[in-house]
């Protein structure tokens, strides 16, 4: 059954509202009639070339509009987008493109301009090349839509797998249109077409696919972070000087600009959002005197769950004491989505007892791509709750006496020292606590004698000697008591800016 898609409304805002700016990228402002016109002209190009009958294709990732362009124009031809970075090496790509089943890969002319074809696709796929948007006044804000169905897939994203294989993350139509039906739902979301939204992520990571598609989808316009130059200094950029209304942004973004939050002053931000890793209690707090007017929400919500699906309105007063280990809550569910902590069987438990966070519903997909095993260990029946499998995200969690759902930690943050069960997010708490830093990371390394020992990592911080040592030692037990504490000038950050755990991990080992 054909359904109305993401597509299908900024097709209709682009025939109604065709002069109003749809996309700021390579330093200009784009109308809706001339990013709909590229679409199209990237969409008559696959059936000119003979890809129009491909039900997934690749976009090699881009901060330009034609890249942008490439996106619309596979969802209006019927088919679901495949990010590939072009920062990844070849053989990660290759990887996904064969995993995909992928036969042609869009790629801008500045993609070849600036060598990431080469670099980052393998020979032996079909690449096509997307012209630029020639300024035309007589284009026409008119695209053309292939029947989408229910079950078609819209993208299909890859994650870190555990055997080193990248994961397949396939979110469908009926997906995708349930997360987008309630955020913007004007009693929910509170999004208005004057508004301007930070898009700073890169597109293979779903947090995008909301940056990108709340404002196209009513008229408001989305501000494409640039590659070049640093990013957190781009972030402020962009919300300064086109006053930005709405910023869904990682909480890493924040450590950067900790140092400037006397300095930056954002009175235009409507909705400061969060999402993607742990939020520091401490660090939004100071952010919250940067922007006055905002509403701020820490939005939950792993890929397998499109996006995210729960919501948590930050008050100063009532998020702190609500965190845990300096962590703001993540709230409750949205709409239509099921949230349970269970225990190792599947069981629910009580109300205030710590377990595995678990979701279902509609926005919830119900399966890894072509990986049957993965599959039958993440998503499972809960006993006594019916509707289907339930997605286990690996996340713990508590369920309050307000009946929030309280983050406590990952499940694979959780190790073993001399027998006990270490929470990692305990220690990081405590040192952040007395370093006054926000980025602080725990890894457990193993050493010869077959055991783990923990290793801290302190962030642009001196003095690492007896002082931090001591005040662990009256915060925490023996077991919990970090072996090694070590400064390092800026904690290394994966493409999705959260911190990457396995570089600190080549880093202890040397």
């Amino acid at each position: 059954m054909p359904i109305r898609t993401v597509i299908h409304q900024f097709a209709e805002v682009a025939k109604f509202f065709p002069e109003r700016h749809a996309l700021y990228a390579d330093g200009r402002h784009y109308t809706y009639r001339e990013l709909s016109a590229l679409a199209q002209g990237i969409r008559n190009g696959l059936v000119e070339s003979g890809f129009a009958d491909q039900r997934r294709i690749g976009v090699l990732t881009g901060d330009d509009a034609a890249t942008y362009a490439s996106i619309l124009a596979i969802l209006a031809n019927g088919s679901a987008y495949v990010p590939l970075n072009n920062k990844h090496p070849q053989d990660r790509n290759a990887r996904i493109i064969e995993d995909a089943g992928l036969e042609v890969v869009l790629a801008s002319g500045r993609q070849e301009s600036a060598g990431h074809i080469e670099h980052a696709l393998p020979v032996d796929i079909e690449v096509m090349r997307t012209r630029r948007l020639d300024s035309d006044s007589r284009a026409s804000s008119s695209l053309d839509l292939a029947d989408i169905h229910t079950d078609s897939l819209a993208y299909l994203f890859f994650t870190s797998g555990s055997t080193g294989r990248p994961k397949g993350v396939p979110i469908y139509h009926r997906n995708l249109n349930s997360f987008m039906d309630v955020v913007l739902d004007p009693e929910i979301g509170d999004y208005r077409k004057e508004d301007r939204f930070l898009q700073m992520f890169e597109l293979t990571f779903d947090l995008s696919v909301v940056s990108l598609f709340a404002p196209l989808c009513i008229g408001a316009c989305c501000y494409v972070l640039p590659e070049k130059g640093i990013a957190w200094m781009n972030i402020v950029t962009l919300l300064q000087e086109h006053e930005l209304t709405v910023a869904l942004m990682v909480p890493s973004a924040l450590a950067y600009l900790e140092r400037f939050f006397d300095e930056i002053e954002l009175p235009a931000l409507r909705h400061s959002q969060f999402c993607g890793e742990a939020l520091p209690q401490g660090l939004v707090e100071g952010w919250s005197k940067c922007v006055p007017n905002a509403r701020i929400q820490n939005v939950y919500g792993p890929t397998e769950a499109t996006i995210y699906c729960l919501v948590y309105d930050w008050e100063a007063e009532s998020a702190r004491a609500e965190a845990v280990n300096g962590i703001v809550a993540i709230g409750r569910p949205m709409p239509d989505v099921s949230a349970y902590v269970v225990d190792e069987g599947n069981v629910p438990v009580a109300q205030g007892e710590m377990g595995e966070l678990c979701l279902q519903g509609p926005q919830v997909t119900d399966h890894y791509w072509r990986d049957p095993e993965k599959t039958a260990a993440a998503f499972v029946d809960i006993e006594g709750v019916t509707g289907g499998k339930a997605y286990r995200t690996g996340d713990i969690c508590f369920v309050n006496a307000a009946n929030k759902f309280i983050y406590c930690g990952r499940a694979d943050f959780q190790v073993k020292i001399d027998g006990h069960r270490v929470e990692l997010g305990e220690i990081e708490h405590h040192a952040r606590e007395f370093a006054g830093r926000a980025q602080a990371a725990v890894i457990a390394v193993p050493n010869k004698e077959g055991t783990s020992g923990l290793h801290l990592f302190i962030e642009d911080y001196e003095d690492v000697g007896d002082a931090l040592a001591e005040y662990l030692q009256r915060k925490l037990p023996a077991y919990m008591q970090p072996r090694v504490i070590q400064s390092i000038d800026h904690m290394p950050l994966n493409l999705n800016g959260k911190i990457d755990r396995q570089a600190l991990a080549e880093i202890a080992q040397r």
